[in-house]
């Protein structure tokens, strides 16, 4: 066992101020029957450098019975509620619970605060650090529950208790709650599905076609056959958002009076500007180009992102009440210090749309690559020439040369590293090898030369050196190497960087910081040149940071509760498969999308696939099953909670307690006249194993009729859980062994077994049958 600093608290008050004081890592010793376990095994992932014994705290050791019920001290001990007269005679289904904990040995030392906030019982969170060292399971933030497809016969059957940031979120730049949306539409809901998707990005059509799915290669459905296709889904999304934009793209029902300048229409500047109109704030839009859009509108080829769709985003933006300024140039029709006069605060998120300094000599003309695919954009359907070189190895290069291909070019993509190095998608690279663009690597051109019609472009070839800054390997020119080629035209694509000629002064540090004053910036104009779901992040936090500054802020709706996992969810299932359109259609039209999307009948199947990455231990406590049942309150240190809603909805703790938060009593209202109390627990060895199944019931009978009914079952599921859907049907019923029969099966309904605890449903119908029958 590790050291640790030991302090004996002598009240609550006490306890309290010293967690609050402390910055190290503190734990509160009531029983000691888990926690010392814990510790001497190491299982915890994050090790305790204080614990705080609150077991010589006077005043929290009683049983009380009054008019409004029982009333239980935190520090009781197990001993004493199952030798209690009042417990056994009105309460008895917890002196059945509470006896049925472990041995009488732990009773003697264990208390009913502590049962109810001991840690989870699972085989991969405890296994003993000093046993080939402790495995690093989902709840000690690991990639994935180990019980999803190993050892499972103990654990959950309605579902998983989620993780703040499974992989699929944590690798998300906007940390989109993947699972969570991906639950709503498996259901159907796709109007809540869109409400959770643009708390984190308001442009899921865009994302959902141009996205280079950081997610997808970290989806743990991909351990055991195919990742679940979250951008087709997003883009399936996207667009019913898009054709429903009354569910998530309305006007805020109050103002603010706060005024916000966004300078640049790109997905920075359109998500920043969703957002602040959402708080309630007045927001226009200046954009220097005849549409909105930025480079969504003007650099991205529509084969990728069709321009209709760029328009109908802008379109349900403008419906909120967003107002967009084109052929308006700040700097040059507008002076920004008159903008930042005007309103509360100034975003420039004009993107990078410079070109960097490039080291190739020479006489002959070279285009830029974002200059030539805004002219396409534009309406200029003409190639520059038949045989085009195209330097960079980036997105914007492989853009260029596949939209040659499509005006009759023969392009050529010359790089000068090998494809392994290229920053572009990789997709994106195998698309323009199919449709014919030509790559030559470790090609670097160093000059040009005009001579008649044609271009001279002089280049060296190249070998790989150590990696440099970026994690690529240096490319070195060979002596000796360097050869000509003839082109009609070259087109550069070497990296863009934005053009701070509208602003002076430092850039921040972070996205959204001030530069100065009210003027803040986000995106491609903070960060450099990135992806759009990076800078739709970038624009997000620049909108909470300027939120944060004027005075105003709209909370982020939580996402809270057990999440469903669909039924067939560990059924081996293949990946949505989209075919791309043949390469000769492709080839032969510049505005035809390239990739079809899937219809949401489609969408709400491959939803289906997600195994919502969460943590399948079950709660432990025999005594939390039965204040459940008994509609019990858990009195903190700070509040009251319902016993329901106690334990946590999330793998980051067993229960809802804060750090500097403890339980000081337990509160029963009276047993209802007529009511039959019943707690029945299956364990494989009897009496000192860990529940297998239990059953707490309070059915309230009177003239042969249920009046009301709490059905509570423990460990199957993250949290006990209520089967009120087998409450409801017994109340206003005669309670008759038909019923039961049926009650107990519908009790089941949407339990999801894992591979090996499929048994768990049986056990569990057969114990509601004998605690309604009395048995």
């Amino acid at each position: 066992m590790k050291n640790f600093a030991h302090h004996n608290a002598r009240s609550v008050d006490e306890v309290v101020r010293l967690v609050a004081r402390e910055k190290r890592k503190v734990m509160l010793n009531a029983g000691g029957t888990d926690l010392l376990g814990l510790l001497k095994d190491r299982v915890l992932p994050v090790y305790p450098e204080m614990i705080i014994n609150i077991k010589g705290i006077e005043g929290l050791n009683y049983l009380r019975e009054d008019k409004e019920g029982l009333r239980i001290g935190a520090l009781t001990k197990l001993k004493h509620i199952v030798e209690s007269p009042a417990v056994n005679g009105r309460y008895q289904l917890l002196a059945d619970a509470a006896k049925s904990v472990a041995s009488p040995q732990i009773r003697n030392m264990a208390t009913i605060g502590g049962n109810l906030a001991q840690d989870v019982r699972c085989w991969y969170y405890r296994y003993p650090d000093q046993i080939g060292g402790s495995i690093k399971c989902l709840r000690k933030g690991g990639a994935v529950c180990n019980a999803l497809m190993g050892e499972n016969r103990y654990h959950s059957i309605f579902g998983a208790a989620p993780v703040e940031s499974p992989p699929c979120t944590h690798h998300c730049p906007a940390h989109t709650a993947v699972p969570s949306y991906l639950e709503k539409i498996r259901n159907n809901e796709f109007d809540e599905a869109a409400r959770i998707f643009v708390d984190f990005n308001p442009l899921p059509a865009i994302t959902g076609r141009v996205c280079p799915v950081f997610c997808e290669p970290h989806c743990n459905r991909g351990r055991y056959d195919e990742p679940v296709a979250i951008r087709c889904v997003e883009r399936s999304l996207g667009d019913y958002v898009l054709d429903h934009p009354e569910e998530v793209y309305t006007a805020p029902e109050n103002e603010t009076g706060k005024k916000v300048a966004v300078i640049g229409s790109g997905p920075a500047g359109l998500a920043s500007a969703y957002y602040l109109k959402r708080a309630g704030h007045t927001v226009t839009v200046y954009e220097k180009f005849p549409e909105a859009g930025g480079m969504l509108r003007y650099s991205i080829p529509g084969y990728r992102l069709p321009k209709d769709v760029v328009e109908k985003q802008v379109r349900v933006l403008k419906g909120m009440g967003i107002v967009f300024r084109c052929d308006t140039e700040v700097g040059k029709d507008l002076n920004i210090d008159e903008l930042r006069s005007r309103y509360d605060a100034v975003l420039v998120a004009t993107g990078a749309w410079k070109e960097r300094a490039q080291s190739l000599k020479g006489d002959g003309p070279v285009i830029c690559g974002l200059e030539f695919l805004k002219n396409v954009s534009e309406g200029n359907k003409s190639a520059p020439g038949m045989k085009v070189a195209v330097i960079g190895g980036g997105n914007v290069a492989v853009d260029v040369a596949r939209t040659l291909i499509r005006l009759g070019a023969e392009p050529v993509i010359m790089y000068r590293r090998t494809q392994k190095e290229m920053p572009a998608f990789k997709d994106e690279i195998e698309k323009a090898r199919e449709e014919g663009v030509a790559f030559r690597y470790l090609t670097l051109p160093t000059r040009t030369k005009k001579i008649g019609e044609k271009i001279l472009l002089t280049c060296l070839k190249t070998r790989l050196g150590p990696p440099d800054k970026t994690g690529r390997r240096r490319p070195i020119p060979k002596e000796g190497s360097e050869f000509a080629s003839a082109f009609d035209a070259v087109i550069t694509a070497i990296g863009e960087e934005p053009d701070y000629g509208l602003i002076s002064g430092e850039t921040g540090k972070n996205a959204g910081d001030l530069l100065s004053g009210n003027l803040y910036m986000a995106g491609d104009f903070k960060n450099g040149s990135t992806t759009v779901i990076e800078a739709i992040a970038s624009g997000r936090e620049a909108a909470r940071a300027i939120e944060r500054r004027i005075g105003t802020s709209v909370p982020k709706r939580p996402i809270n509760g057990l999440p469903d996992l669909a039924l067939a969810v560990y059924e081996p299932s293949p990946r949505i498969s989209i075919e791309d359109a043949p390469v000769a259609e492709r080839v032969n039209d510049i505005g035809r999308e390239d990739h079809p999307g899937i219809s949401l009948f489609e969408a709400t199947k491959e939803a289906g696939r997600c195994f919502t990455c969460g943590c399948l231990a079950v709660n432990p406590s025999d005594v939390g099953t039965a204040l459940v049942a008994l509609n019990a309150e858990i009195i903190t240190s700070k509040r009251t909670v319902g016993a329901e809603e106690f334990f946590a909805p999330n793998a980051a703790a067993s229960t809802v307690l804060e750090q500097d938060e403890m339980i000081t009593e337990i509160r029963i209202p009276p047993v209802p006249q007529g009511a039959r109390l019943r707690y029945l627990k299956f364990t494989l060895r009897k009496p000192i194993d860990f529940t297998v199944v239990s059953v707490a019931s309070v059915v309230t009978i009177n003239n042969g009729i249920c009046e009301d009914a709490r059905i509570v079952l423990g460990a199957v599921a993250p949290r006990p859980f209520r089967a009120t859907k087998a409450e409801e049907m017994l109340k206003g019923r005669a309670v008759t062994t038909k019923l039961i029969g049926e009650v107990s099966k519908a009790a089941l309904a949407g339990s999801i077994p894992l591979g090996k605890n499929r048994y768990k449903v049986r056990i569990a119908e057969s114990l509601i049958k004998r605690a309604l029958e009395g048995k």
